[in-house]
């Protein structure tokens, strides 16, 4: 007798491996989630700005011409012809900290169905309270977690660099039990170089874009595309073990 809308998840999570990598990109508004994919795509794609911009979910696919659609559930479907997107779908999501139940809830409904999740928190307010209760909901469902110190800009030198990251670190160790994936970049930076402003992007946002285009190579896309329905069965039969105990 499980509910609806466990057995949705499930379902969707079996259907999503017929479809291209999913990467959904999470964390605070302003922390620069929309910089960075229109950094790691080479084009401006995603609006940008000093308040919240992205007040609804976007979804990013291959296409020949870019088009954009308002799809069901308030989702804006994008298409635009950049190579990267043959390999992976990209989802943006709005700020943690500035969701209405409705986006929550759609929200809510890409992070199972994620084959990655990429959180980007900034060097200037790193690890909040509102993004540490986001990332426990995040490891619930067992799903890879790659964590991104954004904003390394703001900060004078590489020992500042170094003490924020240990900060994460150990913030994700000590409250949320797990030691993270976490690489220092800057994404403003980044799209200025992708754009012909500045000289090159740090080393940071080049070490996250070799992970998520290279190092991700076929094999260990599908090994995590496969964990993604194993991890929803096994929480909902640990879900359900209790009920059934009880």
């Amino acid at each position: 007798e499980a509910g609806r809308d466990d057995l949705t998840t499930l379902e969707q999570s079996i259907r999503q491996l017929d479809e291209l990598f999913l990467l959904v990109v999470v964390g605070e508004f302003n922390a620069g989630k929309s910089t960075f994919i229109n950094a790691l795509l080479g084009a401006t794609v995603l609006e940008e700005g000093v308040t919240p911009t992205t007040t609804r979910i976007h979804r990013l696919r291959f296409g020949e011409a870019e088009t954009r659609q308002l799809a069901e559930s308030g989702i804006e479907e994008i298409t635009t012809p950049v190579e990267v997107l043959r390999q992976v779908t990209i989802v943006d999501t709005p700020g943690t900290n500035a969701l209405d139940r409705e986006h929550e809830a759609i929200t809510d409904q890409f992070i199972p169905r994620a084959d990655l999740v990429l959180f980007i928190t900034s060097a200037d307010r790193p690890l909040t309270e509102s993004e540490r209760a986001f990332m426990v909901r995040i490891r619930e469902w067992g799903k890879k977690l790659v964590l991104a110190v954004n904003n390394i800009d703001i900060l004078n030198n590489e020992s500042d660099i170094a003490e924020v990251l240990r900060f994460v670190t150990n913030g994700c160790v000590t409250v949320l039990g797990f030691e993270p994936r976490d690489i220092a970049l800057s994404a403003r930076n980044a799209q200025d170089y992708k754009l012909g402003a500045a000289a090159k992007p740090d080393s940071g946002f080049l070490e996250l874009q070799e992970y998520l285009v290279d190092t991700l190579d076929q094999t260990e896309r599908v090994r995590l595309k496969l964990a993604y329905p194993l991890g929803v069965g096994n929480r909902l039969a640990a879900t359900y073990i209790d009920a059934t105990e009880a």
